[in-house]
């Protein structure tokens, strides 16, 4: 422990800059100010008003999110083990060691990724009911008899599978690594959202039929990527948000329209 809090206070002194920390990590300068507004992040020592400095620590940190979120591991779960986490790691380490580091640790499983990527490819080519546990574990290459270590039901993966979209989008959003205008986020998300956009509706249609484990599944992905998309954005400050739910709510209506036989009035 007191070796690791050494190598802490030492990388503390290499400081840089925002731009060499999204370099270094990967990750892109909007997902970064995201993610320190959550509260996942040190604190950066503040050099003027707005200008900040950062450290290993901040690498090392991107890194571990990185990992976990790759598992579905939701960002709130995160902010509570992180700090162990970095606590107890060799500032080194690169996603693969912290995946290996949560795992040891219980944090992160790997099957539920995988079988949650089969699920929502499944569920979005033949929906529902033209799905079994067997076919979703054969895709995912998991034994049916260890599907009950994590899903109580096909019930319980569908709705997992439907909410786990707003990972699926919202890593491919950050992938991108640019802000990007309103007309530019309408289409990229439509285009990472259409080969999901069956679930949504089987999801939609089960929340009507009363489905008690579907209901607010849709209106809860809509609200996540707004959150996730409004950092991407080139809106400023208090219009990210609001920028955001515009464009979610057009791709996701435009999404379901034909499904419905209604025309677009534009």
């Amino acid at each position: 422990m007191t070796q690791t809090r050494a190598r802490s206070a030492s990388a503390q002194t290499e400081a840089f800059g925002l731009g060499e920390l999204a370099s270094r990590s990967g990750v892109p300068i909007p997902t970064i100010h995201h993610y320190r507004r959550l509260g996942l992040l040190p604190a950066p020592r503040q050099l003027s008003p707005n200008r900040f400095a950062y450290d290993e620590r901040h690498v090392s940190a991107l890194a571990a999110i990185r990992a976990l979120r790759a598992h579905q591991v939701p960002l709130e779960t995160i902010r509570g083990v992180l700090p162990a986490l970095l606590e107890d790691a060799a500032p080194e380490l690169d996603e693969a060691g912290w995946e290996r580091l949560a795992a040891a640790q219980g944090i992160v499983d790997p099957c539920v990724a995988r079988l949650l990527q089969a699920a929502r490819e499944a569920f979005a080519r033949h929906g529902y009911d033209g799905v079994s546990v067997g076919e979703i574990c054969d895709a995912a290459g998991i034994a049916k008899g260890s599907f009950y270590r994590y899903f109580d039901s096909k019930e319980a993966i569908f709705v997992a599978a439907a909410r786990s979209t707003v990972d699926a989008v919202g890593e491919a959003l950050e992938r991108g690594g640019r802000r990007l205008s309103e007309s530019e986020a309408t289409g990229e998300l439509q285009s990472l959202l259409a080969p999901l956009a069956p679930l949504l509706l089987e999801a939609a249609t089960r929340e009507l039929r009363d489905e008690p484990r579907s209901s607010g599944i849709v209106a809860s992905v809509a609200r996540d990527l707004e959150t996730r998309l409004g950092p991407r954005l080139r809106a400023p400050g208090s219009r990210a948000i609001p920028a955001a739910r515009k464009v979610v709510e057009t791709v996701i209506l435009g999404l379901v329209r034909p499904a419905l036989g209604v025309r677009s009035q534009y």
